[in-house]
């Protein structure tokens, strides 16, 4: 698979707030999943999702993630981290495994941006 964008999180101290702005602006659907503050943005037809919107987090040290968070699918998340750090990236989390989904890096490319990849994999435990 050539990597692409599979996913955006949209990060905020008002989880309820940006849902209800989204839903009113976009008419999104929303169903919760995961952890608190996490919801999931569902396709049209209100069967798959297409990003989120979750609490705020800081996935560079010395700044909130502020904006959308895009996560790009790829088909092996270890080549992908050795090629972030040889083009000059930095990885800001290391190889976790979101049960039933796949694994997962967060990292940041050489202009400060950050993004995340996701190896897919519904049988990741």
């Amino acid at each position: 698979m050539s990597p692409r964008l599979t996913h955006f999180a949209i990060n905020t101290d008002d989880v309820e707030a940006t849902q209800a702005f989204y839903g009113s602006v976009f008419g999104w659907q929303f169903r919760e999943y995961g952890p608190a503050g996490f919801v999931q943005i569902m396709d049209e037809s209100g069967t798959a999702p297409v990003g989120s919107i979750q609490q705020r987090r800081q996935l560079l040290d010395d700044a909130p993630t502020l904006g959308f968070e895009c996560t790009f699918g790829v088909d092996d998340v270890a080549a992908v981290r050795e090629r972030i750090l040889a083009a000059g990236g930095r990885i800001l989390m290391e190889k976790s495994t979101i049960p039933n989904v796949g694994h997962l890096i967060a990292f940041e490319d050489p202009g400060g941006n950050p993004a995340l990849a996701m190896q897919y994999d519904p049988s990741a435990e």
